[in-house]
């Protein structure tokens, strides 16, 4: 039996660094920025896309680190993703979770895994607040209940994740491959019919000629 543990104890939660001003790319910047529209949980992240900033304080900047955990704070959808790797710095912007498992009862993946589940999303949905861009506080994401099953179990979760995510990317490919031949079978018979239309209208007028 799984022990379920409020997700305040197995991780540290912080909320995304608020900007003052729009962001907006610099070339000459030295952080790059993670906003609410890169969090997606089907494509991951990538880090070289992410705009550029020269720090606006003279504090240190809350740097994202491999193994932290992002979640958006506000809105209707709730992925997360796991950063895997910082080959620069890199911040959460304000609307956005950073949760750093600090307990060796559970895994980032897993972890990241937990919170796409009906139960973590159910549980979010009903803890919002507001009515125009309903909210998640840090206080009621603290209080979801993880069920924190072995680490072996946890692993094998992940990779079954991994082989589903890659089993719905072949399943698209195939269906975008089929559509395409569909389209050129299509293509030809109309193409085919069109000319033999044309055909039998120049033979009509030439016996009328």
């Amino acid at each position: 039996m799984n022990v379920k543990t409020a997700l305040g104890k197995l991780a540290e939660i912080r909320t995304g660094y608020s900007f003052r001003t729009r962001i907006e790319n610099d070339p000459l910047g030295t952080v790059r920025v993670l906003q609410i529209s890169d969090v997606r949980a089907d494509s991951g992240i990538d880090p070289a896309g992410l705009p550029l900033v020269q720090w606006p304080v003279a504090t240190a900047p809350p740097l994202l680190k491999a193994g932290d955990v992002v979640m958006p704070a506000r809105g209707d959808h709730y992925e997360t993703v796991t950063i895997k790797q910082v080959d620069q710095p890199m911040v959460a912007s304000g609307p956005l979770f950073v949760m750093t498992p600090e307990s060796h009862a559970v895994i980032p993946g897993y972890l990241c895994w937990y919170l796409q589940q009906r139960y973590a999303q159910s549980f979010i949905l009903k803890n919002r607040a507001g009515t125009n861009i309903p909210s998640l506080s840090r206080k009621a994401l603290a209080r979801l209940p993880v069920a924190v099953p072995a680490l072996d179990v946890q692993k094998k979760l992940v990779e079954l994740s991994k082989l589903w995510k890659k089993q719905q990317l072949l399943v698209q490919r195939l269906l975008i491959n089929r559509q395409q031949l569909l389209d050129g079978i299509s293509d030809k018979l109309l193409e085919s019919y069109v000319m033999s239309s044309v055909k039998q209208q120049t033979l009509n007028a030439a016996v009328w000629a």
